[in-house]
């Protein structure tokens, strides 16, 4: 017999879906990293922590080894997790990254109201990134395997993603462009054609003259709808060791209701924290949106 979802699971994917505009294979375009979190999901040219899948280009930059953990927590108890491994070795930089998406534990029952049994749902994404670096490009592949299981119903999709980067030190301005999540699905969930939401994105990064702020504007478009999305962010350099990220998109002015000038000034912005002491990296990132939920996310990393 049929299993009907739990109406618990339908608000976590209605919620995952409001924060990341794309109901089709949501892990795709989850956010796994607490600077995503803090950039609002721009903030592509700031972002080492998930540079494979937004930018792989920004990996060929990266001269010594770097491990990465994330953990991030989103409201109805939905979570998300990444490894990371960065290795730069023969003027490459190679790098491999697991991610994981739980959406939680949930009871089945069947089309009259009968228990089933209980089912978990969640997406698997291994990936491996070859970057490098000629002059003032950098570029860089991501190919990776996507599993996504939702109750008994399983997908697999293979992934990849192409980044490039011009730098202009003598202005300190960076130009990206990215195709993002390109690929084809090798087993689907059922019958009916899912779409993996494929996207172009422009970049432009610039470290201001006269202030330890460096801004990211992002230009977001999606191949199968030709919805834009827009983002800004930063890195505000309070002392070495030190420094905030914050980021906003164009969703903000999507999500403002009439609950108080308080909550309409945070909402769709994302705020962060970062501190270095010697090898290790740890921050924090939040990410506030209506109606009232936020997203918090964790990051260490180690330098070696």
């Amino acid at each position: 017999m049929m299993k009907l979802y739990k109406i618990n699971l339908l608000i976590r994917f209605s919620l995952l879906c409001f924060v990341n505009g794309q109901s089709e294979y949501q892990g795709l375009t989850s956010w796994y990293g607490s600077s995503t979190v803090s950039f609002g999901g721009g903030g592509t040219l700031l972002n080492i922590q998930e540079a494979d899948r937004q930018n792989p280009a920004l990996l060929g930059e990266i001269d010594s080894q770097k491990f990465m953990l994330d953990i991030i927590h989103y409201p109805a108890d939905v979570s998300s997790k990444h490894l990371g491994w960065i290795i730069p070795k023969n003027k490459r930089v190679y790098s491999v990254h697991y991610r994981r998406m739980d959406y939680g534990q949930f009871d089945g029952y069947d089309e009259d109201g009968n228990p089933t049994g209980s089912y978990s749902s969640n997406d698997s994404w291994l990936s491996g990134t070859v970057s490098s670096r000629s002059e003032i490009f950098s570029y860089g592949t991501t190919l990776g395997l996507f599993y996504s299981r939702l109750s008994n119903s399983e997908s697999v999709v293979f992934i990849s993603t192409f980044g490039g980067k011009a730098t202009f030190e003598k202005i300190n301005m960076n130009i990206g462009l990215t195709l993002r999540n390109l690929g084809t699905v090798l087993k689907q969930y059922s019958k009916v054609n899912e779409q993996i939401p494929t996207s172009g994105i422009l970049s432009v990064s610039k470290k201001l003259k006269h202030l330890p702020l460096k801004l990211n504007v992002d230009i977001k478009v999606l191949e199968n709808t030709h919805q834009q999305a827009i983002f800004l962010s930063g890195v505000f350099t309070l002392t070495p060791s030190l420094y905030l990220t914050w980021g906003i998109n164009s969703d903000k002015f999507k999500q403002r209701l009439e609950s108080g000038m308080t909550k309409d000034l945070i909402t769709g912005t994302g705020l962060g924290i970062g501190l270095k002491t010697g090898k290790l990296f740890i921050e924090t990132g939040s990410y506030f949106y209506n109606p009232g939920n936020w997203i918090f996310g964790f990051s260490l990393s180690i330098n070696n």
